[in-house]
């Protein structure tokens, strides 16, 4: 019998221990964003989605907890970072930025994720390569969720909050006598609310474009006019739902009650999540030939 000795090729040897060393020395680049992403993610959310007591988490929630749309945009994130394969994309002034990034995340500033978001999203919105473009408008759509959204809606509530309360009120008045004064509406029996800024449909609008954006990348798509107007069905879908819901609460204090207080608030969240995510799943996957 003859026994074949397979002996290792030094040089073969050589070229694994190199690509090792390399490997250990300059890590990729999509290592190094891999590692960046998921540190923001274990230090700024998954507190806040393990939080039992919080409550609202389904999709459009306006207290600080992860909402469905934040979930599905770091799983937006990991298609893109999974399309990097080992290319060369970052430049030493990136790999600058990631690095202070890093350190800014230690400080206990509730923030600070969001400033991250921001200051990546900048450095990469306008890169040649669209992955890293993918990543700039994802990071810029979570700071908006997470603090920019926030901040406007305190700066226009003044304006926009009458027009939705004349929104809701307009068919009040098919079904009695409902007056309007600023955001609040009032009923002939003596059941008036008041429109505040979680009622409002801003919010809900803000996070359900980022859903659209996140199926974007996640399916692969490109901007385009029929994807804009899913964008837009979208829209006035949760408008609709949202302006729905406010004119049953003025309705009677027992709608109020159910709706704003009781199970309708969860049957709400239910309907937007269940309709955005059909809508734009089968609305952007059925883009016409015409328009891709």
């Amino acid at each position: 019998m003859t026994i074949d000795v397979v002996r290792a090729n030094p040089s073969s040897l050589r070229q694994v221990f190199t690509k090792v060393r390399h490997a250990i020395e300059r890590p990729t680049d999509r290592t190094i964003l891999i590692a960046l992403f998921a540190s923001l993610f274990f230090l700024n959310y998954v507190a806040q989605l393990f939080d039992l007591s919080a409550g609202e988490r389904l999709i459009f929630s306006t207290s600080r907890t992860v909402s469905g749309a934040q979930i599905i945009g770091f799983i937006a994130i990991a298609v893109v970072l999974k399309d990097l394969r080992a290319d060369i994309v970052l430049r030493w002034f990136d790999l600058a930025t990631i690095f202070a990034i890093a350190v800014a995340t230690l400080h206990p500033w509730r923030s600070i994720g969001a400033l991250a978001f921001s200051i990546l999203g900048i450095l990469f919105i306008c890169r040649s390569d669209k992955r890293l473009r993918s990543l700039g408008q994802l990071c810029l759509g979570l700071a908006w969720i997470d603090f920019w959204g926030p901040v406007v809606t305190g700066l226009i509530n003044q304006w926009l909050l009458p027009i939705e309360t004349a929104l809701a009120q307009a068919p009040l008045s098919f079904f009695g006598s409902f007056s309007l004064a600023g955001n609040v509406i009032m009923g002939a029996n003596g059941h008036d609310i008041l429109v505040l800024e979680p009622c409002s449909a801003f919010r809900n609008t803000v996070a359900m474009a980022f859903i659209w954006l996140s199926l974007m990348k996640i399916l692969r798509l490109d901007f385009s006019w029929w994807n804009l107007y899913i964008l837009g069905i979208g829209v006035a879908v949760v408008v609709l739902l949202n302006t729905a819901r406010i004119a049953v609460m003025a309705y009677s204090y027992d709608q109020y009650v159910f709706w704003h207080l009781g199970p309708g608030l969860t049957i709400v969240k239910i309907a937007m999540l269940t309709l955005v995510l059909g809508i734009f799943y089968f609305g952007l996957r059925g883009q016409p030939a015409e328009a891709a």
